[in-house]
């Protein structure tokens, strides 16, 4: 009997084991069939976003897309026996929050030798001012403002032709834009005085080309000038020429754009000479005569490693050969001049390196459309605070200004002072 329940017991055993390794072996089974379905599935997943990571790259390669900030406070000393508070003929202060710069920039590689740019500026106005107030505009709000717009074809280093509205050959500058200066601002009166017809571009064709990489370049422009009705060249039959030529003797600056300082990281020593004419671009429309003008500037960057040293230095003359009618931004022909020195610490501390910047400006309207006019000048002293290049600064700048002007003008030739804190970004 034993022998029996024995035989029993070990035949159930052997059954029970056969069945649970029947039923181990199929859940083992449809476990790796599950595993593989889902790695299959995210191989497929994987394989797709290769796809849109490498057509997101190719976009990235081929499209740009930045913008560039700048803003300020400043407070301005009033002309004096001008304070318009009704309570005294003193002096007084301007206070002043402005965003000075506020742009877009958009690039998009359209073939391998085509290229198209795309920017726009913010245009900041304050709608309480009245009109001819410095910062106002009769109720004006903020706009967008075209920029740039042209298109760009290269054959190679040495022949490239843009085609639209852009900076056209011109001065260091005005190529360098307001970011990329030395100083915190443009240099200020007769300094740049083209008549292009907006923030220094006009509509056109420039060529322009390199030889070893930005060693010397060469720039020539055909661009619409000055063209505004009842005054000189009302028709817009005469367009305006401009070239400029750049020789750099250490380092070259490749790209159709300059700057005024690399902050240490090259040492250049450059000189360029510009020259810019327009038949009938003077004058009156009664007795219309022919605009010309030129300039050479100057610049010098040196790393010694124990600071960085920039100097720079420009002429500029403008004529109108003796005629009435404004000519440039300043209203008049003559000579202007600019000489600027920078010092900049190697290390940071903090955040950035500090920059020590002065710079002077004077033109003299010798030639000017008004015998009262008189010489405007400029003379600034700034720390700067640089913290990624001309990607980010900070900048408290002191000026001292000779307004000019004519002697109906309560404040012809007066000193001004003005102190202003700026900060600019862009990426």
């Amino acid at each position: 009997m034993k022998k029996v329940v024995l035989t029993l017991v070990i035949m159930f055993c052997v059954v029970f084991l056969c069945n649970v390794k029947v039923g181990f072996t199929q859940g083992m089974e449809e476990r790796m069939d599950y595993l593989e379905n889902r790695l299959s599935e995210m191989t497929s997943i994987q394989e797709d976003h290769k796809s849109a990571i490498g057509a997101l790259k190719g976009l990235q390669d081929r499209v740009s897309v930045g913008f560039g900030l700048r803003t300020q406070f400043s407070t301005t000393e009033d002309a004096a026996g001008t304070k318009g508070d009704g309570v005294s003929g003193g002096r007084s202060w301007d206070k002043d929050f402005d965003v000075t710069n506020m742009r877009l920039y958009f690039g998009a590689k359209i073939t391998d030798n085509i290229r198209v740019e795309f920017n726009t500026e913010i245009s900041n106005t304050d709608f309480s001012a009245p009109t001819g107030h410095a910062h106002g505009s009769g109720g004006v709000t903020d706009d967008i403002r075209l920029l740039d717009a042209f298109v760009e074809y290269t054959w190679n280093d040495y022949a490239h032709i843009r085609f639209g509205r852009h900076l056209p050959a011109s001065d260091r500058y005005n190529l360098d834009g307001p970011y990329y200066q030395n100083s915190y601002d443009f240099p200020g009166p007769g300094i740049s005085a083209y008549p292009f017809k907006s923030t220094g571009r006009a509509e056109g064709i420039s060529y322009w080309g390199q030889y070893d990489g930005g060693r010397f370049k060469w720039q020539l422009s055909a661009v619409e000038g000055r063209e505004i009705s009842g005054s000189a060249n009302d028709d817009p039959d005469h367009l305006m020429y401009t070239g400029r030529l750049t020789f750099n003797f250490w380092e070259p600056e490749p790209g159709y754009y300059n700057s005024s300082t690399f902050y240490g990281e090259k040492d250049v020593l450059a000189i360029g000479l510009v020259g810019v004419h327009q038949s009938d671009g003077a004058g009156t429309a009664a007795i219309p005569t022919d605009y010309t003008a030129y300039n050479v500037d100057f610049l010098l960057e040196k790393n010694f490693g124990w600071g960085t040293i920039d100097i720079e230095a420009a002429y500029f003359d403008y004529t109108n050969h003796r005629t009435s009618g404004g000519t440039g931004t300043t209203g008049g022909a003559g000579q202007a001049w600019e000489v600027g020195f920078s010092y900049l610490y190697p290390e940071k501390i903090g955040w950035g390196a500090p920059q020590l910047v002065t710079r002077y400006v004077e033109n003299n309207p010798t030639e000017a459309d008004t015998p009262s006019q008189w010489t405007k000048n400029k003379l600034e002293i700034g720390l700067h605070y640089i913290i990624q290049g001309h990607n980010a600064k900070i900048a408290l700048v002191w000026s001292n200004s000779k307004l000019g002007g004519s002697t109906t003008d309560p404040d012809w030739n007066e000193s001004q002072n003005s102190v202003k804190l700026g900060m600019q970004f862009q990426h």
